[in-house]
């Protein structure tokens, strides 16, 4: 359960998030993690090796990642989408100007948000704050499109399954809808399952 870190008065400025921070820079690393404990954080892991991080990722995901775009053993951002490849997670790169074309292409690719060095806690305040939204609205966005594509592909069986039952019944395609639904009714589940199942079925009897 997130803990809402204490002072202000926006609860989703002030909740506490569990973090794995990777930064090559040892300086830079002890600073940005004493600021994360000053913002109340909880960090996971905290550490100079991009391997680290992905093995820690795998092991038990954080709900956000920061990290330095160059680490002692191999690139920052590419250590952030390694991470993200099994199940999306909130990122921001930490990154030096001088960095500009390789957060640019972060951006474009995985990372959600970016800080130039030095940091400072107002800066690294809201901008977790706006990664954690961006990556909620990127979620949700995420399953409306995973609903789409399910229901675009029931129905397909649901096509398929009028074009058998108006084949094999001698139906209209009104009437073959109309048993379809019918048979989603006795079965007491949903016309799209019906119709796959329908399929299927057909498909094996013809492989037989």
């Amino acid at each position: 359960m997130r803990r809402q870190v204490a002072g202000g008065n926006d609860d989703s400025m002030n909740t506490s998030y569990k973090i794995i921070f990777a930064h090559g820079d040892d300086a830079s690393r002890a600073v940005v993690t004493e600021m994360l404990k000053v913002l109340g954080h909880q960090l996971q892991l905290v550490t100079h090796s991009g391997r680290e991080m992905i093995a820690a990722v795998k092991e038990q995901p954080p709900e956000l990642l920061i990290s330095g775009v160059r680490l002692s053993d191999m690139d920052g951002i590419e250590s952030l989408v390694e991470c993200g490849k099994q199940e999306p997670i909130p990122s921001i790169i930490v990154s030096k100007e001088t960095d500009q074309d390789k957060v640019e292409r972060a951006l474009q690719d995985h990372v959600m948000a970016y800080l130039a060095e030095p940091v400072q806690t107002h800066d690294l305040r809201p901008a977790i704050f706006l990664v954690m939204q961006r990556f909620s609205q990127f979620q949700e966005l995420r399953e409306e499109n995973e609903e789409l594509r399910e229901a675009l592909q029931l129905r397909k069986w649901v096509e398929r399954a009028k074009g058998l039952l108006m084949k094999q019944r001698d139906l209209d395609e009104e009437g073959a809808y109309k048993q379809l639904r019918r048979m989603a009714t006795d079965k007491r589940t949903k016309i799209g399952e019906v119709a796959k199942t329908l399929v299927e079925a057909d498909e094996l009897l013809s492989e037989s």
